[in-house]
């Protein structure tokens, strides 16, 4: 009787003898536990509600509400496209049935490469952020230096990228692990400050002191932590009945996640404000919320620990996303085609996770030694991100409008709710240049832009060679 292990191997090979991945491997629940895990949840109930709280202050519950209604309707749009089509290049490969021709597909090319390449950065950016803390805490002064944080950015990435080549199983293991691991302090925290604190609603919820651009400015801010929410759907093809999977697991991170830093942040609010200057101290926020609570010292270390395995989770979860988008790219030949190759024994795109690693470390490295220090370095490419990821959920949301009445077969909630995201991405422009960002949010703004102005270039001028080539007579 054949090795099970033979056996599947050459379901998964074509007649030529090409590595494909593993089709129909992720079961439903599988793959909504990795979403959410994936989510870094024990990170965002702990950072999202400061964010908030730093912006809009103690009226930051609609940044939040905002934040979570407009990634619903982000995720409407995308179970739209997801129960109708099986691909691993999510919205990049949703664009081709929205629109005629490529230009669509190239423009959420270059801002999903760039955007997949700074979550990379960033997660192992606050990796080392809170890592480094801890060991500061208890002794390793040299935590928090460029040299000692490059050394944590490389075993960071190094390991993700071991897990992740292993294929699906091993990452979904380690990322639900380090999530369940990770949640139960930052839980206990937020609930210990709300008991010791009261939840000053009156306050929280007086609309008179509300300011719409502090609003908005907290919810670009906050919305870092759910940007890139529906890159699970790349796992389509690697899902079984993947147009009902998908959809629900696409949908479970902005309903689940986005109630849970909603409820976190009216909790945490009262605290946040009374530990402030513990805060401005150099304390993270769950190690203050704890200390004022009146929890022990070594709270604050051991949720630091737990808060960096947190982030090591999502960062496997976005080199398994990341790496399926950039073979997609590759297989379209957008990208060298090296880089579309399947590992022969764990089905895996290997060589991508590796590629998209490496590029992943150089950045971070670049904005820590351009910013001067780890946190500055992670908030220029938060900023970054969001600048990046949002002409994607644009052109998603129009080309969801386009879909359906192309169709012939109004339906009126995906028309709503694609509506409603494009008018808050649209408003979200209207109000950055009314009401610019401070200095480096400013700057890395128009970084950005140039940056996707280049990788659209540079798309464009592949895509002109290939229609060339296309046309040209044998």
């Amino acid at each position: 009787m054949p090795d099970p292990e033979v056996r599947n191997q050459r379901e998964t090979e074509d007649s030529s003898g090409v590595v494909h991945l593993e089709a129909g491997h992720l079961s439903r629940t599988q793959i909504v536990l990795f979403a959410i895990a994936a989510g870094s949840p024990a990170v965002g109930i702990s950072l999202v509600p400061m964010l908030m709280f730093s912006y809009s202050g103690m009226q930051s519950w609609p940044s939040q509400l905002l934040g979570m209604a407009a990634t619903v309707c982000i995720g409407l749009t995308v179970s739209f496209f997801a129960r109708r089509y099986v691909a691993t290049g999510s919205i990049y490969s949703y664009m081709g049935n929205a629109f005629q021709g490529r230009w669509a597909r190239i423009v959420v090319a270059a801002a999903l490469l760039l955007g997949f390449v700074l979550q990379v950065a960033i997660i192992v950016g606050v990796v080392g952020v809170f890592l480094g803390s801890f060991l500061t805490e208890i002794g390793v002064d040299a935590a928090t230096g460029a040299a000692f944080q490059a050394v944590i950015y490389l075993v960071a990435l190094g390991a993700a990228a071991l897990i992740a080549i292993r294929g699906l199983d091993a990452s979904v293991r380690t990322v639900v692990i380090a999530a369940a691991v990770s949640l139960p302090l930052p839980l206990l925290i937020t609930v210990l400050s709300g008991a010791h604190t009261g939840l000053e609603l009156p306050q929280q919820f007086d609309l008179d002191e509300l300011s719409v651009n502090g609003t908005f400015q907290g919810f670009a801010a906050g919305v870092t932590f759910l940007v890139g929410f529906e890159s699970l759907a790349a796992l389509a093809a690697e899902t079984r009945d993947p147009k009902r999977n998908v959809p629900l697991a696409v949908m479970s991170l902005p309903v689940v996640l986005g109630s849970a830093y909603l409820l976190a942040t009216i909790v945490q609010l009262p605290g946040l404000a009374a530990a402030s200057a513990q805060i401005e101290a150099g304390l993270s926020p769950p190690a203050a919320l704890a200390l004022h609570a009146g929890l022990p010292a070594a709270v604050g270390p051991a949720a630091d620990l737990l808060l960096a395995v947190s982030m090591f989770a999502g960062l496997v979860g976005f080199v398994n996303f990341g790496s399926r988008f950039v073979a997609t790219l590759a297989a379209d030949k957008l990208l060298p085609s090296r880089l579309a190759v399947v590992h022969r024994r764990y089905r895996s795109p290997a060589f991508a996770m590796i590629i998209l690693t490496a590029i992943g470390f150089v950045v971070v490295e670049l904005a820590v030694v351009v910013a001067g220090d780890v946190t500055s370095g992670y908030t220029a490419l938060a900023t970054a991100l969001v600048y990046s990821w949002l002409p994607a959920y644009l052109l998603l949301s129009i080309g969801a409008i386009v879909r359906t009445l192309r169709d012939r077969r109004v339906q009126w909630r995906i028309i709503v709710a694609a509506a409603l995201a494009a008018l808050v991405i649209v408003w979200l422009y209207i109000n950055d240049v009314l009401n610019p960002p401070p200095g480096p949010s400013a700057v890395m703004r128009w970084a950005t832009y140039g940056t996707m102005a280049g990788l659209l270039v540079i798309f464009g001028l592949v895509e002109y060679r290939r229609r060339r080539a296309a046309h040209r007579p044998a």
